[in-house]
């Protein structure tokens, strides 16, 4: 048997061609990706032990090069064609709005970073930077943590706004818990940060905590004013 044979009755490509794109299931979308197995496993294979046995491309999405190349048959190269394809999700995502439509509430500024955060397992701290009209003009990630924590300054987050001349700023950081709710260090810097901004004139329109597809918003709880 060559290492490209699917051991399927149907194998990925010829389900596709014959039902659509659609009628895939994932570990066979991410099979078509790979392409190519080793003797012992094929390209199913190998996709279903990315996916850690279940549907969904959770496992994919927070794994990292070290993880991928963990699993046998997963060399340099097809680690880094796993890594892209995640890049490529979490930007498809994200740049389909940007420098166009304004954020206009909390659920959309969390939506608009949520797949940049909710996979990443330290703590990012995330600004972005809008103009007079609410449209983003940049996004920045401006610190990275510990595996629980990240610290920073609060005058230090406005180096990049005053930069972008930004109109005003929305401060993200994530949980890698996935439990957004803010703990009490979480709750100072805000009060802090909201203080700086209003000295520079910049002010701090959210402060947005990214979990497992869910946030917490300090505007939305009536903790920004």
């Amino acid at each position: 048997m060559k290492e490209t044979h699917w051991t399927t009755d149907v194998d990925p490509q010829t389900k596709a061609a014959t039902y659509g794109i659609s009628s895939l299931t994932d570990a066979e979308l991410l099979a078509l990706v790979i392409r190519n197995g080793t003797k012992e496993k094929n390209a199913l294979d190998l996709a279903a032990e990315v996916l850690a046995g279940k549907e969904g491309f959770y496992s994919l999405m927070e794994s990292d090069r070290e993880d991928f190349l963990s699993i046998e048959g997963i060399g340099q190269a097809k680690a880094y064609l796993l890594l892209a394809v995640q890049q490529i999700a979490k930007r498809a995502f994200s740049q389909h709005r940007m420098f166009s439509l304004p954020i206009e509430s909390s659920k959309e500024a969390a939506d608009y970073v949520m797949q940049d955060l909710r996979y990443a397992k330290q703590e990012y701290v995330m600004m972005l930077m809008l103009d007079t009209r609410l449209r983003v003009m940049a996004k920045e990630v401006l610190f990275i943590g510990s595996l629980d924590q990240s610290m920073y300054s609060p005058r230090e987050l406005f180096t990049s706004a005053l930069k972008h001349r930004a109109a005003q700023v929305i401060l993200f950081h994530n949980h890698p818990s996935g439990d957004p709710s803010p703990s009490q260090m979480d709750i100072e810097v805000t009060k802090k940060t909201q203080e700086a901004g209003r000295l520079l004139d910049i002010p701090l329109s959210d402060h947005i905590i990214i979990g497992d597809y869910k946030y917490y918003s300090f505007r939305e709880h009536g903790m920004l004013v």
